[in-house]
């Protein structure tokens, strides 16, 4: 008789086990441990790093945001996060999903020369005000910025500097555009009448 009362009690304890198993589990992985850049960069250049991959490896829908971080004590310098634009910087995925993430490294004209470290990759955010960083995984990147060479450095933040102040360059066009028209005016005469009937 006691066996017989067991078995429900048996089964009604595997049901919850089960049930416990089955809950909502949030994450977050990178498909690249680390990323070395071999070649010396230029001060004031741009470069685009590999692409990585941000898998969501929990059942949860789950935010994140692309971070950049140190280790702690490193005798490489610290490029500063400004440094780094990710595309997307945020994303959301859900349980299972993976997308890549390209990230572009802008050196300023007067990075210091030497090598640097930094951990760049995703890190779990919660939404809404006051949004906390929870667990994250990051790739190491490695890269050493080269000596700055006269012309080229010169050359490199005049490119960057017009790209970024395009609104400068309307000045001399409308210049250029004005006197193209006076030059137009005195090589040739325009003149409309109007035809008698």
């Amino acid at each position: 008789m006691r066996r017989v009362a067991l078995i429900p009690v048996l089964l009604a304890g595997a049901s919850l086990a089960g049930g416990a198993s089955v809950a909502a589990t949030t994450g977050v992985s990178i498909d690249v441990g680390s990323i070395a850049v071999s070649e010396r960069l230029a001060p004031g250049g741009e470069y685009r790093l590999p692409t990585f991959g941000v898998r969501n490896p929990g059942t949860e829908d789950t935010a994140y945001r692309i971070v950049v971080s140190y280790i702690g004590d490193q005798e490489a310098m610290q490029p500063p996060e400004e440094w780094f634009t990710f595309s997307p910087a945020r994303l959301a995925l859900a349980g299972g999903a993976s997308q890549p993430v390209t990230t572009l490294l802008e050196l300023p004209p007067d990075a210091e020369p030497g090598a640097y470290s930094a951990l760049i990759g995703p890190q779990i955010a919660a939404e809404g005000e006051g949004a906390q960083v929870g667990a994250g995984a990051a790739a190491r990147l490695t890269f050493t910025v080269g000596e700055c060479e006269g012309l080229d450095c010169w050359l490199r933040w005049l490119s960057r500097w017009i790209g970024e102040h395009l609104y400068v360059l309307l000045v001399p066009l409308a210049l250029l555009a004005l006197v193209a028209l006076r030059i137009i005016r005195r090589r040739f005469a325009f003149s409309i009448q109007r035809r008698a009937t």
